[in-house]
């Protein structure tokens, strides 16, 4: 895409989530999630990436948020978020999935859902090297579980759940590369909700690629102006 075409959506979608954010008196999407501990145990693909994060044996902590896009009450199916954050070479980096289809296509596509178990992707590309990589995750749960906070808060009390990660070339397969244990103690946030910008906290060697990402960057940035519940707004730019 050229570069005023990028700018004219740059500035479009900025207003637009800007709007959106002062009308809900926050975040115009994701209002509200549960926050657990995250344990991340990566083992690396089968196949190398050149970057440690895909590649290498690590052991990292932070936390995850699970929360439901739109807001629209349950039963009726919602876009499922999985935020992560963690640190990493002393800094720290934020990824975010959502639930999308499984194949080529399809991981490039919202995907509305009923229950938190199933496929998260990260949507837009992010650069290894010369090379494109999507990132995903595949949760299980130990029973069909619905997309509802209170759910999924009554599951993680009586132990973790396990959330695979996945890697794939933008039309090659998902490769398994370790794996996030969710565990409690869990806390909502609908007042003092978790702020994840993964273009401002980037994985060590996974630059987000495309003009995509500079345009939801810019989406980003004027909604979280936006605070919520402008008098007692809270920006967690790390893990404690």
């Amino acid at each position: 895409m050229g570069q005023p075409l990028t700018s004219l959506t740059r500035s479009g979608l900025a207003a637009a989530f800007g709007a959106a954010a002062r009308l809900r008196h926050g975040r115009p999407l994701h209002p509200s999630g549960l926050v657990l501990d995250a344990h991340l145990r990566l083992h690396g693909t089968p196949e190398p990436w050149g970057v440690p994060f895909l590649d290498r044996r690590m052991d990292l902590r932070g936390i995850a948020r699970l929360s439901r896009s739109v807001g629209v009450p349950p039963p009726l199916p919602d876009i499922l978020g999985l935020a992560l954050r963690w640190r990493q070479d002393d800094t720290t980096a934020d990824l975010l999935l959502a639930t999308t289809g499984r194949t080529p296509l399809g991981r490039r596509l919202l995907r509305p859902a009923t229950r938190w178990t199933g496929l998260y992707s990260s949507l837009f590309p992010y650069g290894a090297g010369e090379r494109r990589v999507l990132l995903g995750a595949l949760l299980h749960t130990p029973v069909r579980l619905p997309a509802t906070v209170d759910a999924l808060a009554q599951v993680v009390e009586h132990g973790p759940l396990v959330v695979a990660l996945l890697a794939a070339a933008p039309s090659g397969p998902w490769r398994p590369f370790g794996q996030v244990r969710l565990s409690a103690p869990a806390s909502t946030d609908a007042e003092h909700p978790t702020r994840f910008n993964p273009l401002r906290h980037p994985i060590p060697g996974l630059p987000p690629a495309s003009w995509l990402n500079e345009v939801r960057d810019a989406a980003y940035v004027s909604a979280q102006q936006v605070p919520d519940h402008p008098e007692r707004a809270r920006d967690l730019s790390g893990v404690g």
